[in-house]
């Protein structure tokens, strides 16, 4: 009986420390998504501008960019200390991700948002929207 137990007791502990199935790896949109957000909420705007996609860029310079880009920065109305890309759905050769920045925890700031990306080669490349900082 103690055997049992001690058994059904080890059988327990080894199903708790199997490794977790991971699911498919991704392929870079959500993290082209964050560089690009984070890069805008540390001010980093070449970073930023790097991480659109050429097509999305051709009429507009790296000072135009950074125009609007300081526009959207502050239409989010506080001070952004992280980001977060909350959801990253990948379609072929289109992905659209979603994002949180977040300010101060107490006074509980949030701001979401979403861009479409678009694949550049074998990466990915911000789509920027229209209405970027107006």
């Amino acid at each position: 009986m103690i055997g049992r137990r001690v058994f059904l007791l080890a059988a327990i502990l080894a199903a708790g420390c199997r490794a977790k199935p991971t699911g498919p790896a991704g392929t870079g949109a959500k993290e082209k998504a964050f560089e690009f957000f984070d890069a805008i909420r540390r001010r980093d705007w070449p970073t930023a501008f790097a991480a659109t996609h050429p097509n999305g860029r051709l009429n507009l310079s790296a000072e135009a960019f950074t125009r609007l880009a300081e526009q959207y920065r502050r239409s989010i109305g506080f001070e952004p200390e992280q980001v977060f890309v909350t959801a990253c759905d990948e379609q072929a050769e289109t992905a659209t991700a979603h994002i949180v920045y977040q300010g101060h925890a107490v006074l509980k700031q949030r701001h979401k948002d979403g861009i479409t990306l678009r694949r550049d080669g074998d990466g990915w490349g911000v789509m920027l929207p229209a209405n970027l900082g107006r």
